[in-house]
């Protein structure tokens, strides 16, 4: 049978806004996978300094994430903001640490009803919004992408001003993190655990001042999985080999025992999940982490789990393509506070 007889004729059938956006907020996101995508965003814009804000104002709180990379013009914005514009099938760069053009919208939605994203370049801002519920009320289903900051949220800018070049991104609605009857202590728990997930995800680029990181004004230390700089912690030497064009290096460490270490060293080590689970393989992407503790499936005839004896194993897998290599001497920038 002939493709003509097969299709008879095609009929334009868009999703409707509000549906698919509200089943896209199940992704899965926490809070800080959340803004760890946002920061990715960044750090492919070339960005050395990002800087996060927790503003609590009861269910009126916010979360801004401003960087000081490249920026984007009115153009380059739009098509940042619009969903699934990039095919996982195009080529990117290097650096780019996305992969199907979903994360900023995504990542957002799943934790905030609107969104904002101010981008200056070369001293000029272009500012485009996404707001829910501006969609489900829409009974026509339309995209709505609305022009500047919602009326109220331009103070929320005004860092910009002190930039040439920069990114700022305002999640506002905290519906996902803020509900009624939270407290202040509430939220700042959810930065904490924001924090101590981004120091160990960033923990390489921020350890080569490659980036960055501040959280409420103050910086991120790294959280260093393998405890590299004692001397008691056994090191297997590091493997290299190339897979379609990436320089892979993997190392094995078993880290020293408890009774080795002082309280606080041995609790800091533990890490964001504790011992046990912190255990296995840490795979990274031109120095971003992006599979923490985990034995991959390995193991014959059943697969390796997390046990109490092998808590102190941990192997790193880094991956980089052959031209994405930065200087990590180069300087950053300090964003205000």
């Amino acid at each position: 049978m002939s493709k003509e007889a097969t299709n008879k004729g095609s009929r334009n059938a868009p999703p409707r806004a509000s549906a698919m956006v509200e089943a896209l907020r199940g992704l899965g996101y926490s809070p800080a996978t959340a803004i760890a995508d946002i920061i990715d965003n960044s750090v492919a814009a070339g960005a050395r300094t990002v800087s996060i804000h927790f503003g609590w104002n009861g269910i009126n709180s916010h979360i801004l994430i401003v960087d000081d990379g490249r920026g984007m013009d009115e153009n380059q914005l739009d098509v940042a903001m619009r969903l699934g514009e990039k095919s996982p099938l195009d080529e990117r760069d290097a650096s780019d640490l996305g992969r199907f053009g979903l994360g900023l919208k995504t990542a957002s939605f799943s934790q905030a009803r609107r969104l904002t994203v101010a981008s200056r370049r070369n001293g000029v801002t272009n500012t485009l919004r996404w707001d829910l519920d501006i969609l489900l009320a829409d009974r026509s289903g339309r995209w709505s992408l609305l022009e500047g900051p919602h009326p109220g949220s331009e103070k929320n800018f005004e860092c910009l001003n002190e930039l040439e070049n920069g990114t700022a991104v305002l999640w506002e609605n905290l519906d996902r993190i803020v509900a009624p009857g939270h407290d202040e202590q509430e939220f700042l728990d959810v930065s904490d655990r924001v924090e101590r997930h981004l120091a160990m995800v960033f923990h390489r680029m921020i350890e080569n001042r490659r980036l960055r990181l501040l959280i409420n004004g103050h910086s991120i230390a790294p959280w260093n999985p393998f405890l590299e700089a004692r001397l008691d912690t056994w090191r297997s030497g590091e493997d290299r080999f190339m897979v379609n064009g990436c320089l892979i290096r993997t190392e094995a460490f078993v880290l020293p025992h408890k009774d080795r270490l002082d309280n606080k060293t041995w609790e800091a080590a533990g890490g964001p999940d504790g011992w046990t689970a912190q255990q296995g393989f840490y795979v990274y992407r031109n120095d971003r982490l992006l599979l923490a503790g985990s034995w991959l499936g390995l193991g014959r005839g059943r697969s390796w789990t997390k046990d109490e004896p092998y808590r102190l194993a941990r192997i790193t897998a880094r991956a980089r393509p052959e031209s994405g290599a930065a200087d990590p001497a180069a300087p950053h920038r300090t964003l205000p506070n």
